[in-house]
């Protein structure tokens, strides 16, 4: 696999400004929704994560050990801040959202509301 690294001149393009959409997993089981997005280098203090709207935005800030320029001999790995929203709906319980990060992966347990979770009707016989 080959890597398209492209160059840009500090004056033309600002880095600073740039996010990466980090590759996330959404599955589903009974009772909830669960996100996983892959965000190396974010610290869990630097995660920020909003529900308004129904839109759901995850915002994280990497910061990098920084090299002296005048020891930066060559450069192609750039951490990059990271952003991504999702539409979430009334399908989620808003006070049953968790957040953990571990390992560079953050994982969002979503809770589906109460009123669409399958319910089992109960049938009754008449005599």
């Amino acid at each position: 696999m080959t890597h398209d690294v492209r160059k840009f001149k500090k004056d033309a393009y600002n880095c600073e400004e740039c996010v990466l959409v980090p590759a996330t997993d959404i599955y589903e089981t009974e009772n909830e929704f669960v996100v996983k997005a892959d965000m190396p280098g974010v610290k869990k203090e630097d995660v920020e994560i909003t529900l308004e709207n129904n839109q759901l935005e995850i915002n994280a800030k990497v910061t990098e050990d920084a090299i002296p320029e005048n020891e930066m001999k060559y450069r192609e790995y750039r951490l990059y801040n990271y952003n991504r929203a999702f539409t979430a709906g009334d399908s989620v319980n808003r006070d049953g959202i968790q957040a953990t990060l571990e390992k560079g992966v953050l994982t969002l347990t979503l809770q589906k509301s109460e009123r669409i979770k399958p319910k089992r009707i109960a049938v009754t016989v008449e005599q």
